[in-house]
């Protein structure tokens, strides 16, 4: 399978280019597609009057040339697939996709819609996605928080909010973003109800968002648990053991609930339990060796 052919030709050099257009009558000229889209050196300039090319708007999935391959320009970790079609599902696009020069499909949910259609060109890494906004005529790229539920679905607690804020004032001071950019990021971390979300106003994976750290109290909490329910069975025997490790079980599921405050109140109490039940075995094991030992001296 070959690759998508330059659309146009720069109205300046007439080097080969890709040649995007949007009705609000923005333009922009490419040297190659995909990440990290270089833009025609001629071309972007914004005090340069360039001149609009006839014929069709974006490079389509009818352009493929055998002879016509990726140039070096374009990072290949990036995977290029077609859009099959694209379904709204609670506020959140899940975008199906087709590989070119491949079979079947890949799906990605991403939370908040975007204007993608059928037949777009897009390209995948891993769990995200990079394509051409068509509104602003610029490149985009989105996580896919279909893939990693069991990190991108979980809430934004006030105290993660709070930590990334934090990171944005700090950004202000190294001047690494100016107040209108912060301004812009922090209105959609306080809106940003998951870490999907929350990566995605940050424009990063959600593997690699920074949330608050657990609070000490609470890990000291569940060590304190774990050597009380030790202390009570390397004293005690049988079943009265068990029975007295209860005040350690119940410190334990707290702990535990205390340092899961990003998830649902259900799934935290059956985590928080089921945790302090299977807390027994390595309890009860350690407080026996212990036992014995005494016993033997």
């Amino acid at each position: 399978m070959g690759w998508i052919s330059p659309n146009a030709h720069c109205p300046i050099c007439g080097a080969a280019v890709y040649f995007y257009a949007n009705e609000q009558g923005s333009r922009v000229f490419f040297d190659d597609l995909g990440p990290p889209w270089p833009k025609h050196p001629c071309t972007d300039n914004p005090t340069r009057q360039v001149a609009a090319v006839s014929g069709r708007k974006a490079p389509s999935i009818r352009d493929f040339n055998v002879a016509q391959r990726p140039s070096g320009l374009r990072d290949r970790r990036w995977k290029t697939h077609m859009v099959a079609s694209v379904a709204i599902e609670g506020g959140r696009s899940r975008i199906a996709l087709e590989p070119l020069g491949g079979s079947g499909h890949t799906f990605l949910t991403v939370s908040r819609l975007l204007p993608l259609k059928a037949g777009d060109l897009v390209f995948v890494r891993a769990r995200q996605m990079s394509y051409l906004d068509t509104d602003s005529c610029e490149p985009a790229v989105v996580e896919d928080v279909g893939r990693p539920p069991a990190v991108a679905s979980r809430l934004v607690t006030e105290r993660d909010r709070q930590h990334v804020l934090a990171t944005l004032a700090a950004r202000i001071d190294a001047r690494d973003m100016t107040l209108d950019e912060v301004a812009d990021v922090t209105a959609a971390v306080q809106s940003a109800r998951t870490r999907g979300e929350l990566a995605d106003a940050l424009k990063i994976r959600v593997e690699d968002l920074k949330v608050a750290p657990p609070r000490p109290g609470d890990l000291l909490l569940l060590a304190i648990a774990f050597l009380l329910m030790v202390g009570v069975t390397s004293t005690t025997e049988g079943g009265r053991s068990f029975l007295m490790m209860l005040p350690g079980l119940l410190l334990m599921a707290t702990a535990v609930y205390r340092l899961n405050p990003d998830m649902e109140r259900g799934p935290r109490v059956v985590l928080a339990v089921l945790t302090a039940l299977v807390a027994i075995c390595p309890a009860g094991a350690l407080g026996g060796a212990i036992q014995v030992e005494i016993l033997q001296h």
